[in-house]
């Protein structure tokens, strides 16, 4: 079971959704008006892009937090906080090219925070014993 979640799983899950969010972000404005054609409107909803936010930030902080905590380096997690200052500030403050473009910049620094820390990790002496035995 453990080899099903394990950290490098949890950070290319959360890479791979804050990845998403962003091409969201950078995509809405313009597949705004097909996607109700093709039956796609729920895409285009407050409720679904604060259900990829959401998600992602779960990943993110679950799995920075426990890699801060195995190879004690915060370089990650401070990628993690200036990535929730842009989708924060995107969110709550800004409009047009702005909200597009902090929303799409704070998705990619997720997903480098997860990239980071996975490669932390990955390097990580104290985290080394993890990935012995791994067929990755």
């Amino acid at each position: 079971m453990k080899k099903y979640f394990s950290q490098e799983f949890v950070d290319n899950t959360g890479a791979c959704l804050s990845f998403a969010c962003a091409i969201h972000c950078m995509a809405m404005p313009l597949l705004i008006t097909i996607l109700p054609l093709i039956g796609l409107s729920f895409l285009a909803s407050e409720p679904a892009e604060l259900a990829i936010i959401g998600g992602a930030v779960v990943l993110a902080l679950g799995s920075i937090v426990w890699g801060v905590r195995h190879h004690r380096s915060w370089h990650a997690f401070l990628v993690l906080v200036v990535a929730f200052a842009f989708i924060a500030t995107a969110h709550m403050a800004a409009e047009g090219i702005y909200e597009v473009l902090l929303h799409s910049g704070g998705g990619i620094l997720l997903a480098s925070a997860h990239l980071l820390n996975r490669h932390l990790c990955k390097t990580c002496p104290a985290c080394e014993h993890e990935h012995v035995g791994d067929s990755h």
